[in-house]
């Protein structure tokens, strides 16, 4: 039975010998593949699927796992009713069903919001249902995202290529791919080479193979790309904007806009308002 709140989160961990029979639900699944392995039956076709894998199962589609006899698989399973997803205006189509092989980096990223709703679920908190549908939609944002960035087209039924590299060019690739979204909470370059494990000289090298350039000049670069976004699109302060993109006071900002730009950001708006066509 559901929550209240419209979402289910639990771990299933199979025995040998189980067996899940041909089954459609009303209600959506995304499901990480943590451990063994085994295959997806659905719609006449069957899609072998392993650890780092994540499966899409949509509303309404018959389907069966089928564990391997020598691994059977170790699953994170989100079950999401239909009117969480149409009150977000979520079209579940946006998600291809069937088995995904993710990322090291982007299964990493997957189970971490997995496990973060099951210890949400324990807390019943009178916050605990907003939470929960909250950390959900931002599970199915990231995968749904992290599919758009592939450079595989996924469609139902494929399994796109697992990313390969080093660890640590693997964790790298993953952290520059996550700051286009985090670039706001960026601290220093001390902080985000502790976060990966890595020296500060190790960080600075690989940061700069995989970026092409400094990990301040990158952070500061993603921010005043925001900052003009909002500038041009908003009427917010100069102030207002300067501390959505992350810069801790007014004066930083203005030095970095200048620096990437020649002008400050009044200037900037108001030339953008200059250019503006007139009707």
């Amino acid at each position: 039975m559901f929550p209240p709140w419209g979402v289910d989160v639990f771990e299933s961990h199979h025995a040998e010998g189980w067996s899940m029979p041909a089954v459609a639900h009303d209600f959506m699944k995304v499901i990480l593949v943590h451990d063994g392995h085994g295959h997806l039956e659905v719609g006449g076709a069957i899609l072998p699927c392993t650890r780092g894998n994540a499966i899409i199962v949509p509303i309404g589609l018959e389907h069966a796992l089928v564990d391997s006899a020598e691994a059977p698989m170790s699953l994170y399973v989100v079950s999401i009713q239909a009117h969480i997803l149409e009150t977000t205006c979520f079209a579940q189509d946006t998600l291809p069903s069937g088995v995904i092989a993710l990322s090291e980096h982007a299964a990493q990223k997957v189970e971490r919001g997995m496990r973060r709703l099951l210890f949400e679920q324990t807390l019943d908190l009178p916050t605990t249902g907003a939470q929960m549908v909250a950390l959900t939609l931002r599970l199915i944002v990231d995968v749904t995202r992290i599919l758009a960035s592939s450079t595989d087209e996924t469609a139902p039924a494929r399994i796109p290529q697992v990313a390969v590299g080093s660890d640590s060019v693997t964790r790298m690739k993953g952290y520059v791919e996550d700051l286009s979204e985090n670039f706001f909470e960026a601290t220093n370059l001390d902080a985000a080479a502790s976060a990966l494990g890595l020296s500060r000289r190790r960080f600075t090298q690989l940061f700069r193979e995989v970026a092409g350039t400094s990990w301040l000049a990158h952070v500061r670069k993603l921010r005043i790309d925001h900052a003009k976004k909002l500038l041009e699109n908003t009427n917010r302060t100069v102030l207002s904007v300067a501390f959505e993109c992350g810069f801790e006071d007014l004066s930083t900002f203005y030095r970095a806009f200048k620096r990437e730009t020649s002008e400050s950001p009044n200037q900037w708006r108001t030339k953008l308002d200059e250019d503006e066509p007139v009707h």
